[in-house]
């Protein structure tokens, strides 16, 4: 009928009072989409009432099982509208066609009789039309003004279509279902119930899915480590997760259970979704998809979206290309996407100090701590009671220059300290897992020489951003989809790098990596003048 479908909570809306029986009247709130709505409506209900055995063009138009009424100059609109099937679906009476034509119409076998609520009038009083057969009348209360027409003149015109239209109630049985579809009900100059008896409205906010903001944070790949640093800097105090595989939730359920401090969460796979409950989610403030696709997301969402009294915020993990595909993809409309890049340091210690700061004000056992502060205070002076807290939450936590991304609190910490220079020769010799683990490499390069006509890039990103060799070369690889040994070189200096790569992938760098989000700079990216 139209390019615009039922929206489908207001489907189910309307399918939750059919089923109760109710009879009184519907004011629908619909926005802007008033006539097509009220178009798919009329469609949808010729359909419901087609029954086994019977052929689906018994009824004459002349009994209509349903009576749509719309404006003169809306139907003449989807009547004039080449691509519309307005007429090859219902009968058609407009106040433009002749007597003639009109009798001949309602001779057609139809369910749906379209019309304006003065030439139903006409037919009616003329014995033309009978509604003793109707069940449903949807009214599409939606004008359009003329061009030498005042918006005076347009209500004389409103209120008349609104008189007609209860002339017309009158002619029907008491158990038809009226329903009257609007862009807002505030605008009405009578109140419903001043048009009919007992009126239910149904308001758009009843049924209308909000826009959600989706928080997409985008890592290099999936990696437990990268998973739990966003967690925590997303500072909630309990997440439910819904992940693809079970294999990646018990690998990060047991990160969070031993991480310091432990992050509660709840983990559900996206193939149970079905089986998620609104009770399960009354606590959980934070709901955070990993590893799903655009169209499984907005799956998601309508789910959350039917709860009533929880609407939790929604965050999504995902990498480079997921991230972008999520947010271009028209699968997403009811979001309002909103890209964010790995969370720094110290965003993620101070999600930390958030989470043990809400610990502490549901701590079950205060007296213990009334006891460890009395201590403090007897042993740390007053003016170093603050360095001291923060000499502890190193020590438990690691401070953002102690933390190496990936590794756990013990490794990182050995990588700040050197060894004598007197142990530097047994350093040397030392297993492997026993050397002095280092911050990821200023350069990262193959053994292979650099070949001919390869070319140089600076990035205007360094180690001042805490951007590293090993991360900007999984950067590299996600954006240009090549491999490790497709990059030559790659220097980190503090302020900027360079990177060494063919002239096709140089080149692809520049056109796709100029403008992208990094450690939350803005790069920019060109051939270097020092090649």
């Amino acid at each position: 009928m139209t390019d615009l479908a039922i929206p489908s909570l207001l489907l189910s809306k309307l399918q939750e009072l059919e089923s109760t029986g109710t009879h009184p009247p519907l004011f629908i709130e619909v926005g802007d989409t008033v006539v097509p709505i009220a178009l798919n409506r009329s469609a949808q209900l010729s359909k419901q009432q087609k029954t086994p055995g019977q052929s689906p063009n018994t009824p004459l138009a002349s009994e209509p099982n349903i009576l749509l009424l719309l404006s003169q100059e809306q139907l003449e609109y989807w009547l004039e509208r080449p691509e519309s099937s307005f007429c090859n679906t219902f009968t058609c009476l407009s106040e433009t066609q002749s007597p003639r034509a009109d009798l001949s119409a309602l001779s057609d076998k139809s369910r749906v009789l379209a019309t304006t609520p003065q030439r139903a009038i006409d037919h009616i009083r003329r014995d033309n039309i009978f509604l003793s057969s109707t069940t449903t009348v949807v009214l599409a209360y939606s004008f359009i003004q003329e061009a030498e027409e005042t918006e005076e003149q347009m209500k004389v015109r409103e209120f008349a279509f609104l008189d007609d239209c209860r002339f017309v109630f009158t002619k029907l049985n008491p158990t038809v279902q009226i329903e009257l579809f609007t862009d807002t009900l505030s605008h009405l100059a009578r109140t419903p119930e001043e048009l009919v008896e007992h009126p239910v409205t149904v308001l758009q906010s009843e049924w209308e899915l909000p826009a959600h903001l989706l928080e997409c944070y985008t890592i290099p790949r999936l990696a437990t480590a990268r998973i739990l640093d966003t967690l925590y800097a997303l500072q909630g105090q309990q997440y439910l997760v819904i992940h693809r595989t079970e294999v990646l939730w018990k690998t990060l359920d047991k990160r969070l259970r031993a991480s310091i401090p432990p992050i509660p969460a709840i983990g559900i796979g996206f193939d149970r979704l079905s089986s998620l409950k609104e009770s399960d989610a009354i606590q959980v403030g934070t709901l955070v998809a990993i590893g799903l696709n655009s169209g499984e997301l907005l799956s998601v969402i309508r789910h959350v979206g039917e709860w009533k009294n929880v609407l939790p915020r929604f965050v999504c993990i995902a990498t480079a290309e997921e991230a972008k595909e999520i947010t271009t993809s028209k699968e997403t409309p009811l979001m309002n996407n909103e890209t964010k890049p790995i969370p720094e340091n110290n965003e993620v210690l101070a999600g930390k100090i958030q989470m043990l700061v809400a610990k502490l004000n549901i701590d079950s056992n205060p007296e213990e701590l009334e006891t460890l502060k009395k201590i403090i205070k007897k042993n740390v002076p007053f003016f170093r009671r603050g360095y001291f807290t923060a000499y502890i939450l190193r020590e438990l936590l690691g401070g953002p220059e102690k933390r190496t991304a990936g590794k756990p609190r013990a490794v990182a910490a050995q990588a700040t300290e050197k060894p004598a220079p007197a142990a530097k020769k047994s350093a040397a010799k030392a297993p492997r897992e026993a050397r002095e683990p280092r911050e990821p490499r200023e350069k990262e390069q193959n053994d292979a020489p650099i070949p001919e006509g390869a070319r140089t890039l600076y990035l205007n990103i360094g180690k001042m951003r805490r951007l590293y060799a090993k991360e900007l070369s999984q950067i590299l690889q996600d954006q240009l989809a090549i491999s490790r040994e497709d990059i030559f070189s790659i220097r980190v200096h503090d302020k900027y790098s360079f990177i060494t790569l063919s002239q096709e992938h140089a080149d692809k760098a520049i056109e796709k990596m100029n403008g992208m989000d990094i450690r939350g700079r803005i790069a920019a990216i060109s051939y270097s003048n020092k090649e």
